[in-house]
């Protein structure tokens, strides 16, 4: 019999797993407790539910990209960027930050496609990539703002999208996205967007 720390534990290890396997449509209290090994009751006792059992493994094991790694680890070389070079950085750092966590990218498309009171639990933990991504952008002038803004709707679509679409067909528009080349095609492809729109 597993003590306390050791169930929730379980519990929470199970949820990754299945997150990572189903996405959050395909989890449910059942199969928790069948791939945890441990008694339904548990989750209900521990984390008051399933939505709890999320917000416990959000908070410990998703490991959401941070401020400091989408600018590179170095706010004072960040700081000393020019506004191209800033996005670029962050662009490329966040698109490598995707691909490390196929957890949070599977979250990410099972929020678009099929929204449960699993993935609203989720939503409020996916903002925090949004908010890091906005307060680096702080210091950009008025001048650029707008600009700044249309180009990185496009950017976190088109990598939000491609690592979602990877996970379960990566051949996509002709590129197969299992090869490492892609994805320097895609980090080539965000460098010269990013120089011809912000001349």
């Amino acid at each position: 019999r597993k003590n306390r720390g050791a169930s929730e534990q379980a519990l929470i290890d199970a949820c990754g797993t299945l997150l990572l396997r189903d996405g959050a449509d395909g989890i449910g209290v059942n199969n928790v407790i069948a791939e945890a090994g441990v008694g339904k009751d548990l989750i209900y006792r521990y984390f008051d539910g399933l939505p709890g059992l999320i917000r416990a493994w959000l908070e410990r094991e998703a490991n959401w990209p941070t401020t400091n790694e989408l600018i590179g680890g170095d706010e004072d070389d960040f700081a000393k960027m020019t506004l191209n070079k800033k996005l670029k950085t962050v662009w490329r750092n966040y698109l490598h930050a995707l691909r490390a966590r196929p957890v949070i990218v599977r979250v990410m498309a099972s929020e678009i496609m099929r929204p449960t009171d699993v993935t609203v639990a989720l939503e409020e933990a996916g903002d925090r990539i949004g908010k890091s991504l906005a307060a680096i952008m702080t210091d950009i002038d008025a001048s650029h703002r707008e600009d700044v803004l249309k180009l990185n709707l496009i950017c976190s679509s088109m990598l939000n999208y491609l690592c979602m679409r990877a996970l379960t067909s990566p051949k996509i528009f002709g590129r197969n996205f299992e090869e490492s080349e892609q994805w320097q095609f895609v980090e080539q492809t965000i460098d010269e967007l990013t120089d011809r729109y912000l001349l």
